[in-house]
């Protein structure tokens, strides 16, 4: 029978990568299929569902790729469109330590590379998950195949429902259907946004008490590595925003959701897939379990996920991950202000994830965590750095 490894605190996500594809780069980008600011498109083949309008270039050169280097390791080449800001990289050797900043290097082509999506500008034989078989897997069509509870899948819209673009992120191709004039909304704008677009519908799960990420590494051999869990937060338009880490929820964790990560790995094993792996399962407040979402990439909260375990080691267990915050001042400022936090308190550590100064330098989007000993500091934190 499968059984899971736990993961050393000093192993960092690279070092796992390495060992299953030495020699090949993380492409730390996503591509786009309706957006010109990105050298990797998907117009033909392969296609991503990307928002309306395009998300914006900052979040598709700047804040996304970079924020996924962060706690990556040395282990493993990373690289993207856009050089990270040597400010950056200097701030995570100052809060993560030298040995877990990355090794960035200008795209080449001519390399083979883990992805984070299939991509139709890379040759299939570049990218080590073969790209057929990735965007396979990364349809929602692929939950169903999974051995665990979940919500049934309906042949049409039933209200109430939960209709999902079969290649969406972080919640953006997510519709909740309650009556026929939010079916009416979601149809028109499929048709004008993604009107080839195939969509999952799902019975709608009700009284849910927590939404919880779980993260893992499926090896090449099919053995798995439990990386750790967070508390998936989303915002208003239940759009991912977020996560909160927990030390003491680590351990029993594992446990906990034992069953949904190994009927997972056996799916993704049987087509082929290695790597990092997150999936969502909600918790109702009968106790019961189902898996709502398979994410087989490193994702948005992996990087925060990485750095709170590393945090662990001087006392700090609590970590919230907030996304694509204002800052009121430039780059700069941002660092200064984050540094003197840093300085001034050694029982809390505020890591920028990634940063983009707005072309006027009078604001900066980033993301941000904030580790301590309570989730009631870490938020005070936040509040006298940013405004939500």
């Amino acid at each position: 029978m499968r059984t899971i490894e736990s993961l050393a605190v000093q192993t960092s996500l690279s070092q796992l990568h390495a060992s299953d594809a030495p020699d090949a780069w993380l492409l730390a980008q996503y591509p786009s299929s309706n957006s010109d600011d990105t050298i990797f498109q998907n117009r033909t083949m392969f296609q991503i569902h990307d928002p309306f309008p395009p998300p914006p270039k900052e979040l598709l050169q700047v804040l996304g790729p970079h924020h996924l280097m962060c706690a990556w390791g040395k282990d493993m080449v990373v690289t993207s469109q856009t050089q990270p800001d040597a400010r950056l990289l200097q701030h995570w050797g100052r809060v993560l330590g030298d040995d877990w900043v990355p090794d960035w290097k200008p795209f080449d082509s001519s390399q083979d590379f883990i992805t984070l999506f299939p991509h139709e500008s890379l040759p299939a034989e570049r990218q080590r998950v073969p790209p057929d078989v990735n965007y396979r897997l990364h349809s929602k069509e692929i939950i169903e195949s999974i051995d665990f509870s979940q919500a049934k899948v309906l042949d049409q819209v039933t209200p109430p429902c939960v209709a999902k673009l079969s290649h969406g992120y972080a919640g953006l191709g997510n519709f909740f259907i309650r009556s026929s004039f939010d079916e009416s909304m979601m149809r028109e704008q499929i048709a004008q946004q993604w009107p080839n677009a195939t969509l999952v519908i799902n019975e709608l799960i009700e009284n849910i008490v927590c939404d919880t990420g779980i993260q893992f590494y499926l090896r090449k051999d099919g053995s798995v590595v439990w990386l750790g869990l967070t508390q998936q937060q989303f915002n208003a338009k239940a759009r991912w925003c977020g996560g909160i880490f927990s030390a003491s929820d680590q351990h029993d964790g594992q446990q906990r959701y034992e069953a949904a990560v190994l009927a997972t790995a056996n799916c993704l094993h049987s087509h082929g897939y290695f790597g990092v792996v997150g999936i969502d399962v909600v918790t109702d407040t009968a106790g019961q379990q189902f898996l709502v979402d398979v994410n087989p990439r490193l994702t948005g909260v992996s990087p925060f996920l990485m750095a709170s375990r590393r945090f662990t080691n001087q006392g700090l267990t609590e970590g919230i991950y907030v996304a694509s915050q204002t800052f009121d001042g430039s780059l700069v400022e941002l660092y200064s202000a984050v540094e003197a936090m840093n300085d001034a308190n050694r029982q809390a550590i505020v890591l920028v994830l990634s940063a983009c100064e707005k072309e006027d330098a009078a604001t900066t989007i980033c993301h941000l965590s904030v580790s301590s000993t309570s989730q009631a500091e870490n938020r005070q934190i936040l509040q006298r750095l940013i405004h939500e």
